[in-house]
């Protein structure tokens, strides 16, 4: 199986929980991933960054990311993280899926957030990507900053089963 790992990380949450879903997915032989970051050309740095940032994600704003090194439609999988903002998904994530709908066979959705939102963010990205995920995880801000064994590794590695038994049995394997 080979998966992509892409994923949009303003604080370095969702970049660690990212980083973390590939590591125990390549704990398993036969498994090729690929992580890429997702670099939003708009500065969302700071405070005014952070509230550009929630004013473009609730009104849908579309924004520019820095092309993607990945052959994205040769992957059997592809896992998209993102901060949930707004109660929906940071605008990068939503360029890539815009981007790539038609390369999104097989996806699964990872969202990081303070506290609520994983719904709406699911909703989008699923409607931006046109492809109903074949899992999500929802983790916590302060789960993964804290890495919490039954908060986050425990999730990870489940998450990390369940996309290597759904991408095998999607891809044939």
């Amino acid at each position: 199986m080979r998966a992509l790992v892409v994923y949009y990380s303003r604080t370095g949450i969702t970049k660690k929980s990212c980083n973390a879903i590939a590591d125990a997915l390549r704990a398993n032989e036969g498994v090729e991933v690929q992580v890429e970051e997702l670099i939003d050309l708009t500065d969302r740095s700071g405070m005014a960054g952070w509230l550009s940032g929630g004013k473009d994600a609730t009104l849908k704003k579309p924004t520019q990311i820095e092309p993607v090194k990945a052959d994205v439609a040769s992957f059997d999988l592809v896992v998209i993280g993102t901060p949930v903002w707004a109660f929906t998904c940071a605008p990068a994530p939503r360029a890539f899926c815009e981007q790539f709908a038609e390369d999104l066979d097989t996806v699964a959705f990872v969202v990081t957030m303070g506290g609520a939102g994983d719904k709406g963010a699911y909703e989008a990205m699923e409607g931006y990507c046109g492809a109903t995920p074949v899992a999500t995880l929802t983790l916590i801000d302060k789960h993964v900053k804290a890495d919490s064994p039954e908060q986050f590794v425990g999730p990870v590695g489940s998450f990390a089963q369940v996309l290597r038994d759904e991408a095998g049995s999607s891809s044939g394997n």
